[in-house]
């Protein structure tokens, strides 16, 4: 790349794009390359200038915008990196992913995550929505596991930041099962909240869960999320 391009600075008005800032604190740390993190931004971007109602990009629509293909062979792992990069957005949640199935080829699109993609792309699973002429949405592999973020927003509510990060430490820090009966016991008391929850999954690391054969037996005198005492085992 030529680092003498004679750059004097941002204009005082100029396109821009818009990202939020629960990216920074929930998201790019969980980026490992920098093609996920150019994976991300240039989709945003590609996304934020159209003009229909529906905005997606492909892969090949990303390499294609000015520049993209220039950063990505310089510090993002060419097209592998971007494929790669595209992976990852997805795992963490920051893009959604379809496949199309059409006549003259099948194509994966990419939205970013937020409630009007996520309505789209629900429409369009259903097939009410063509997202391009004469394709289809391949069926997607079902998990039996909503993802934690998904079934917290749906049982509990809004996540900030905050909670985001501490729903993804419960994650790899408690079994899924626990985590499910948790926000349930949450809701059947209307005590929607994370501390609530997280009282419970501490308890239960502590001093087991009743319903379970031989936990850890706990010392004497434990509390339990509702203040009662912990019950021991052997």
């Amino acid at each position: 790349m030529n680092e003498d391009f004679g750059f004097s600075g941002f204009p005082a008005v100029a396109k821009a794009t818009a990202i939020p800032n629960i990216f920074f604190s929930m998201l790019l740390p969980r980026m490992r390359a920098p093609g996920d993190l150019l994976a991300f931004l240039w989709v945003a971007k590609c996304a934020q200038e159209q003009k229909s109602d529906v905005r997606f990009v492909s892969a090949g629509q990303v390499m294609d915008q000015e520049g993209a293909a220039e950063a990505f062979a310089e510090f993002g792992g060419g097209e592998e990196g971007l494929a790669a990069g595209l992976a990852r957005c997805v795992e963490i949640g920051a893009l959604l992913q379809l496949d199309l199935i059409g006549s003259e080829g099948d194509e994966t699109i990419y939205f970013v995550n937020n409630p009007g993609s996520r309505r789209a792309a629900a429409r369009a699973r259903a097939g009410e929505l063509q997202l391009r002429p004469q394709t289809y949405v391949r069926a997607p592999v079902v998990d039996p596991r909503p993802g934690v973020f998904r079934l917290y927003e749906e049982n509990v509510g809004m996540i900030t930041p905050l909670i985001g990060e501490r729903l993804l430490a419960a994650a790899e820090d408690y079994p899924w099962e626990w985590i499910q009966d948790a926000i349930r016991e949450a809701v059947e008391l209307n005590r929607r909240n994370w501390r609530y929850i997280e009282r419970v999954l501490q308890s239960w690391m502590e001093g087991g869960r009743p319903n379970e054969g031989a936990p850890r037996s706990t010392a004497p005198g434990a509390r339990d999320a509702r203040g009662g005492p912990v019950a021991r085992y052997r």
